[in-house]
């Protein structure tokens, strides 16, 4: 009987490691996949080495995948491109269920920049933020189709190679987890359309701590144009409070002033790596 219940136990392991949705993404010390991308080098960072409430650029690699051959093929609609998007939550609960979709970033590289803290839904954000607190996060990556005037021509699409709905799952359960929380890091609040195109072409709805992975500057408030050289620089948080020096991370406001009195106001965003 023990010998029967062991070798039912291996068996049961070994289908729901082989129905486990897989990524070509590097994996750490600890066997999780590291998703933090670093848009200063174009390419993986070292290491998973945020806390919950750190804003970082979430990507996963499909290369090897059934989802690279997916992505290649004609689109179920006509004239629609072929993206992914992912579902999650995590050990404390679920994030928002509109910060979903992932942008192409290089080849079968998607991503979007995340704050796990910010996009909380129903998650417990006392307990994720209790000091040595640690964030697992869980997932499905699933594909979908987009048109230029319909940001859901196909949804919720899988190859014929995995069952809809397959977590993923590189043998530790969870994605990746994050590290343990040490305390606030105060990092701005961002939403999906503080950036142009950062709603991937969603239902509009402005969603907190997501947008396109490493966003560019936008957003330039004033419409003199002046060839008058900048004379002084001013930084603000989102709220318009006036900030003493450049911020060394997170979304906050350039304000260049110019000789002639104009000035050229921006959004930006830096994230640590």
């Amino acid at each position: 009987m023990k010998k029967f219940t062991l070798l039912s136990f291996l068996l049961l392991m070994f289908v729901t490691l082989a129905n486990a949705q897989t990524l070509n993404n590097p994996k750490d010390a600890d066997g999780y996949y590291i998703v933090n991308w670093s848009c200063a080098n174009n390419s993986w960072a070292a290491a998973n080495d945020v806390e919950v409430d750190q804003t970082f650029v979430f990507a996963v690699d499909v290369t090897g995948t059934p989802f690279e051959n997916w992505l290649k093929e004609t689109p179920t609609a006509a004239g629609a491109t072929r993206a992914l998007a992912i579902n999650k939550w995590t050990n404390f609960g679920d994030v928002s269920g509109g910060t979903n979709r992932l942008k192409q970033i290089q080849g079968n590289i998607y991503g979007a920049t995340w704050n796990i803290k910010q996009m909380a839904s129903t998650m417990n954000v006392a307990s994720a933020t209790g000091i040595d607190s640690v964030v697992y996060i869980y997932g499905q990556v699933f594909g979908f189709e987009f048109t230029a005037d319909n940001p859901g021509a196909g949804w919720w699409m899988w190859p014929a190679e995995i069952a809809a709905g397959t977590a993923i799952d590189p043998g530790t359960g969870a994605i990746f987890r994050t590290l343990p929380y040490t305390g606030t890091k105060g990092s701005p609040e961002f939403y999906s359309d503080d950036y142009e195109g950062g709603l991937f072409f969603s239902n509009n709805t402005p969603e907190k701590g997501y947008t396109l992975p490493c966003p560019i500057v936008t957003g330039i408030s004033n419409k003199i144009k002046s060839e008058s050289p900048v004379v002084s620089h001013e930084y603000y948080n989102i709220q318009g409070v006036r900030l003493p020096k450049a911020p060394q991370s997170g979304l906050f406001i350039h304000k260049a002033i110019k000789a002639d009195g104009s000035f050229v106001s921006t959004r930006e965003l830096i994230i640590s790596e």
